[in-house]
């Protein structure tokens, strides 16, 4: 009887914590268009507990340095500096900090429709909201408008570093 080949191909690895549930939601989003099975690579998507871009750079050491990832990035609202400390956690630690912008994520979303984006955060989440199908925290809430076909075209800088790590592409094989 013939021998299988049971050596296994090794997958990279992936985690990217959002600053919130809506933050995972939209990656999960995200996920489920440009996570192509066969690229050889595995995507964890989490939510961290909010605060200072310190905390949860702290927050998430402390929870996923026993998980061996080869690439960890933390998605962080660009209305609150990324402080000296903050980068010096995420150097040490080889994570990489990707700033939705302008304002938040929500900004950001607003930016990819085209919309008038507001000053706040606060006013950001309240003028995206109605648009979306569901709760902001639920991944199906973003289907609709923001398909595929949006999103390739966009421009924003934090979009398309995040459609690069996820579909495992080299950052010149994707256009931002």
């Amino acid at each position: 009887m013939p021998q299988r080949n049971t050596k296994r191909r090794a997958l990279k690895s992936l985690l990217i914590v959002g600053e919130g549930a809506h933050d995972r939601a939209f990656v999960d989003h995200l996920k489920s268009l440009y996570d192509q099975r066969k690229s050889g690579q595995t995507v964890t998507v989490r939510a961290g507990d909010g605060g200072s871009p310190r905390d949860l750079l702290k927050r998430m050491v402390r929870c996923y340095q026993h998980k061996d990832y080869d690439q960890r990035v933390l998605l962080l609202d660009d209305d609150v500096g990324v402080t000296q400390p903050a980068r010096d956690i995420a150097r040490k630690h080889d994570i990489e900090m990707i700033l939705s912008s302008p304002v938040c994520l929500e900004g950001m979303l607003l930016d990819v429709l085209g919309v008038s984006i507001p000053s706040t955060a606060q006013s950001c989440k309240s003028s995206l909201r109605p648009m979306l199908d569901g709760h902001p925290a639920e991944k199906r809430s973003y289907q609709r408008c923001f398909p595929q076909s949006l999103l390739d075209q966009s421009t924003n800088l934090a979009l398309a570093r995040l459609r690069v790590l996820i579909s495992n592409h080299s950052t010149s094989s994707i256009d931002p």
